[in-house]
């Protein structure tokens, strides 16, 4: 196998390393949003009137719920208030386009495997 071909192997498994990180966030992204969408049902169904409410990185403090209005950020730290079935639509339309870029992801790793196995079967013919 000549040099050149060895390097854009290389850079072709690289490439598709990368996009295979990109893959496991955008897969962990999904996640956490479809456990999102199980709170807020959870929220919509309950009639519990406190919570524990996640402040960050593991820490949790008792909030009373006086409204199941929610307050959603939607972009550029702009504030609005949104019903739960509001927000679970925002959240499924997110949903959706990251089903999507999923997809797209999946499909150009498969297209750069097949790259590089063309590759390697040409440079056996030889």
């Amino acid at each position: 196998m000549e040099k050149q071909q060895i390097i854009q192997l290389q850079m072709i498994e690289q490439e598709a390393n990368q996009l295979e990180q990109q893959l496991k966030l955008v897969e962990q992204h999904i996640f956490d949003m479809q456990k999102l969408t199980e709170g807020l049902n959870e929220l919509e169904t309950s009639d519990k009137k406190e919570i524990l409410a996640n402040i960050g990185k593991g820490i949790y403090i008792p909030a009373e719920i006086k409204s199941k209005e929610l307050i959603v950020e939607i972009g550029n730290k702009i504030l609005v208030k949104k019903s739960i079935p509001e927000t679970k639509n925002i959240i499924d339309e997110q949903l959706k386009r990251l089903i999507e870029f999923k997809q797209q992801i999946i499909e150009k790793i498969g297209e750069m495997q097949e790259e590089m196995n063309m590759m390697i079967k040409s440079e056996k013919t030889r």
